[in-house]
């Protein structure tokens, strides 16, 4: 098991935005081995830092699971539909004493990924980072990342991976509120970004900002009825944070929509609705944006 106090293998699934991102800082600015799972060879990849600063790097990239050996830690940083996807790599980069981080949206990530990796710790992250995959070897970091993880064995271990790196990397006590954070943001800046395909400047538009409250509003009132102790302002809080820290970021989900690519509209918005209709807690601005996104997720 990884604890932090010496080099360790690590496997990163998926080189997105997000996953591009933590094997930049991992590879150039730690000493443990990184090794990439891509469908397609990458030749380096680079990160712009909000400093301006680029950190260019050549992890070992492996395109065939088959030559996979398994790792101290592996990051799942697929989007969470590609999971089952994923199994292939993970079949062979997970062994007996790894520790799966999955880097993925959503509140059941553990549920949804320990079936594929039977008997292995599985560790959910939330990621706080406005990151873009300008090409496909170059990301361009908007802001300050964090990755925030539970307060438990595993979960330390992990964040311990990240020391001395440009992420920053936190246990924090009450996971489950730091998750339905990061879910009211995608559920309401990242569906009206698909929407619109807009940056997230478009929030600040009277007409926009009146409608995210109101969905904001049905989140946060599916939240405390999981028992999450949402603050009075949430809805406020969520949108100023996103307006203050990346005015002219493009959203994951955003990007998808814009490039036409299938939308991960199902834990990020119908979850909200099922929820919902468990607790009589009605949602029907979120089920509008649900069917809104799923169709053209399948268009």
């Amino acid at each position: 098991m990884v604890d932090g106090t010496e080099p360790r293998s690590v496997a990163v699934v998926g080189v997105g935005a997000i996953g591009g991102l933590v094997a930049v800082a991992l590879d150039a600015e730690s000493p443990h081995k990184v090794l990439l799972c891509a469908r397609k060879p990458i030749d380096g990849l680079a990160v712009q830092r909000p400093d301006g600063r680029v950190l260019r790097t050549y992890p070992v990239v492996m395109t065939d699971p088959r030559f996979v050996e398994p790792c101290d830690v592996v990051l799942l940083a697929t989007k969470a539909y590609q999971s089952e996807g994923a199994k292939p790599w993970l079949d062979k980069a997970v062994g007996p004493d790894t520790v799966v981080a999955v880097l993925q949206n959503g509140i059941d990530q553990v549920e949804r990924v320990q079936p594929l990796v039977p008997g292995a710790a599985v560790v959910p992250v939330v990621v706080m980072a406005a990151a873009e995959r300008v090409v496909p070897a170059f990301i361009q970091q908007n802001g300050n990342g964090l990755l925030e993880l539970p307060d438990t064995d595993a979960g330390r271990r992990v964040a311990a991976l990240f020391t001395g790196t440009g992420l920053r990397a936190e246990v924090v006590a009450d996971f489950t509120a730091r998750a339905w954070t990061k879910l009211l943001i995608n559920a309401v800046v990242g569906a009206i970004g698909a929407l619109t395909i807009r940056d997230l400047g478009v929030l600040a538009e009277p007409a926009i900002r009146e409608q995210a409250l109101a969905l904001a509003a049905e989140v946060v009132a599916v939240g405390r009825a999981e028992g999450v102790a949402f603050a009075a302002d949430a809805a406020e809080r969520s949108l100023e944070r996103a307006l203050r820290g990346a005015p002219g970021h493009w959203s994951s989900i955003s990007v998808d929509r814009r490039e036409g690519r299938p939308l991960e509209w199902e834990v990020r918005n119908a979850v909200i609705g099922r929820l919902g209709r468990r607790h009589n807690v009605p949602t029907p601005l979120n089920d509008l944006v649900t069917a809104l996104l799923a169709a053209s997720s399948r268009a």
